[in-house]
């Protein structure tokens, strides 16, 4: 798949996303047009908890941590230490299902040599489902 069709595909989703979000009551804002390389896709709010959130498709069920570029890393370590404690991952399967990986999750993977989120692992994540009631 072409790297344009890839960028179609993750602004539908991130539309999709906002909207999902909305539906559960949450503030939800798609920077995908502020500019090209912004470092997150959407900036979700709900009973004062700010999250910091990318989207990525997952259209072979797995994710390579590679696709996490250097301008997410360092907004999501900032975004951190500036007093905001969610960022988050919401990675669309092939299916429509919906996981939500935290940025600290990715760093651990990271730094013990992991290279790739393969479909079975998905599940040791939350779904969609599962995150939006923490935030109940």
């Amino acid at each position: 798949m072409s790297t344009n069709n890839n960028k179609k595909n993750g602004n539908h989703f991130e539309e999709e996303f906002c909207e999902l979000l909305a539906l559960h009551g949450f503030w939800a804002h798609n920077m995908a047009q502020n500019q090209v390389g912004q470092p997150a896709d959407v900036i979700a709010v709900k009973n004062g908890i700010p999250v910091l959130i990318d989207c990525k498709e997952c259209e072979t069920n797995r994710f390579p941590l590679s696709r996490i570029e250097g301008n997410q890393e360092g907004a999501m370590t900032l975004w951190e230490q500036t007093g905001n404690e969610h960022c988050y991952f919401a990675m669309k399967l092939k299916d429509g299902r919906i996981y939500m990986v935290s940025f600290d999750e990715l760093m651990l993977r990271q730094l013990y040599g992991e290279g790739t989120i393969t479909e079975k692992e998905f599940s040791q994540y939350k779904t969609f489902r599962q995150w939006v009631e923490e935030f109940e």
